[in-house]
């Protein structure tokens, strides 16, 4: 087996939850946060993102040992029993360094957990885990991309955040990959994604976003954490189609969208369902009662944009691999999920070793490193 210096996409961290007490105390109710109790430390989360999660009981807390390793994994959360995550870089780095990956794209906060956040509050917890991160790896930035927090919610306030960020040397932006309410094909978006393209920020968009209507219940039936997620997975395919109909690939050719743990070989079914429709005037002469408001005008077919500007990540996707015809390759990153528990540390050379059998090389190496170092400026 050959060992390879890799880049994962989707390293997930998380700032140490004692760091909510340096917000107003009035915010904190609206973030994870650490309480002590007479029999020790419980960490509370706010109440929607734990009927989301794990059902309404844990809003009352669980208990953490009191001691870094564990409040690290309290803070990160879904931590394989391998795994040893921590608040100190140099310690992460060593840990992602036993599954021999040597860069990393940092990414905390992934879903859309609405619990009634002010846009205000939560763009002052985004200031200050921004500020965490960089003091926290700010000696690792040629190695890694921490993520910047945006609040989403109010997109001039983003746009300003982002640039406050960017100017420090962090990248890319997170964002949701879906939110039902703010759909990204809305004009309200268009100063971000000027933003981006301007500062060649690329936004990371991890699967968890939510996309049906707020207030939807979702039945429980066997097998739904599995339909979930693919539903998920294929849902990305909807983002990148308002990106690339609503013409905002074809106004800023610098923004580069990354789709993150979703898997990859839906990207190829997209490329070949978008052309073709796009270029059957059957389909595209249909009344706009029925199929909405004509596209933004493209210069060329939807493929030529999401060839040049979206990309997808993955762990295991053979299918994906062999698609790569269908795509390209600069399309396709690979990530390990790091520290989850379906992620593929510490067994990615495995992981990589056989999903990549036959593959030349250079092509591998462009797959798992070096398209990474290219859009997030990674220099190993």
């Amino acid at each position: 087996m050959v060992e390879r210096r890799l880049i994962t996409t989707d390293c997930h961290i998380a700032p140490p939850h004692s760091l909510v007490d340096e917000l107003p105390e009035s915010y904190r109710q609206y973030f994870p946060r650490l309480e002590d109790r007479e029999d020790g430390k419980y960490v509370i989360r706010p109440e929607s993102a734990v009927m989301a999660m794990m059902g309404r009981g844990a809003a009352m807390g669980m208990k953490v040992e009191d001691d870094p390793p564990a409040l690290a994994r309290a803070a990160v959360g879904n931590v394989c029993a391998e795994a040893v995550p921590s608040f100190d870089a140099a310690e992460q780095l060593a840990d992602l360094e036993r599954d021999g990956v040597h860069g990393a794209v940092l990414i905390g906060r992934i879903s859309v957990f609405d619990g009634g956040t002010p846009a205000d509050v939560d763009a002052a917890y985004c200031e200050l885990v921004n500020d965490w991160q960089l003091d926290t790896w700010g000696a690792y930035l040629d190695r890694v991309a921490p993520g910047i927090y945006l609040p989403f919610k109010d997109v001039a306030a983003s746009v300003k955040e982002l640039e406050r960020c960017a100017a420090k040397g962090m990248r890319p932006a997170l964002l949701p990959d879906g939110i039902h309410a703010q759909p990204y094909h809305l004009p309200e978006w268009e100063p971000l994604w000027e933003a981006a393209s301007g500062l060649g920020v690329p936004i990371t968009m991890h699967v968890g976003g939510l996309r049906n209507p707020p207030g939807t219940e979702r039945s429980v039936y066997p097998g739904m954490a599995y339909v979930g997620w693919y539903n998920q997975c294929v849902g990305m395919g909807e983002t990148l189609g308002w990106l690339t109909f609503s013409g905002v690939f074809e106004r800023y050719p610098n923004l580069h969208v990354v789709m993150t743990e979703g898997y990859a070989a839906w990207l190829s079914f997209a490329i070949q369902f978008f052309d073709h429709h796009w270029t059957d005037s059957r389909f595209g002469s249909l009344s706009n009662l029925t199929h909405g408001p004509a596209t933004a005008k493209l210069d060329a077919p939807p493929s030529y944009y999401l060839k040049r500007q979206a990309h997808a990540t993955f762990m295991w996707d053979p299918l994906a691999i062999r698609n790569r015809e269908v795509t390209g390759l600069d399309c396709l990153l690979w990530g390990n999920d790091y520290p989850h528990n379906e992620g593929s540390f510490p067994y990615s050379q495995e992981w990589v070793d056989k999903q990549f059998s036959g593959v030349p090389d250079d092509e591998i190496d462009q797959m798992v490193r070096g398209n990474a170092a290219r859009i997030f400026d990674i220099k190993i």
